[in-house]
């Protein structure tokens, strides 16, 4: 890339970027404004700019992240091989994907939408692990919720299969329509455990801007 491109790639995403941040900041001052003299709330201002960053993450951010992943799946595999080049979800697409995000998107609003929660969370580490240098616990928690959900969402796979199928293992004795529709279904449901593990990262994230101790 020349340096010129690149400029004009920076330019964009400054052009994308700025606007957005404005727009969350205008959001946000309104909210707090509207919810103290309106309707007397006592929530604080960080929980309300948790509440607008965690919902912009969760209903908008997450369902685009899992729709991306699907198209960049690895298409060497040969059970990608029939979903890795659809443009588009057919009906029944939809409908699991749909049916994947209701289920998930309101538990984790309601796990890390509260900045309570956050600090709960940092006060139970730091008391079995103690503090880092930084002041934040002393156990590697990004990666304990990435790899806690991927594993916890895989096994949910497994234990479809079983009861499904009564295999650990891809059901081999689909006709073949219905073996390109397993595979595009597990194709979305893994680009889905992806997205919901990289979103959760993400969340808790938060905490570090908002409830810094």
């Amino acid at each position: 890339m020349t340096d010129t491109n690149k400029k004009v790639s920076i330019l964009k995403i400054l052009i994308i970027i700025i606007p957005t941040v404005f727009l969350l900041l205008i959001i946000w001052l309104a909210t707090v404004y509207i919810g103290d003299t309106y309707f007397n709330s006592k929530a604080s201002a960080e929980q309300f700019l948790l509440w607008i960053l965690s919902g912009s993450i969760i209903f908008l951010g997450y369902p685009i992240a899992t729709k991306s992943m699907f198209h960049v799946g690895p298409s060497n595999k040969t059970h990608w091989k029939a979903t890795s080049n659809l443009k588009a979800f057919n009906r029944s697409d939809w409908l699991f994907f749909l049916m994947l995000h209701i289920i998930t998107m309101p538990v984790l609003f309601w796990a890390f939408g509260n900045l309570q929660h956050h600090r709960d969370i940092y006060n139970f580490f730091v008391e079995h692990f103690g503090k880092n240098y930084k002041g934040a616990p002393n156990f590697p928690i990004l990666l304990a919720f990435f790899f806690g959900t991927f594993m916890l969402l895989a096994l949910f796979y497994i234990i479809f299969l079983k009861i499904r199928y009564g295999t650990y293992n891809e059901p081999k004795f689909l006709s073949k329509e219905k073996e390109v529709d397993f595979n595009k279904k597990m194709a979305i449901y893994f680009s889905f455990v992806a997205s919901t593990s990289l979103v959760v990262m993400f969340l808790y994230y938060l905490k570090v801007i908002l409830v810094m101790q």
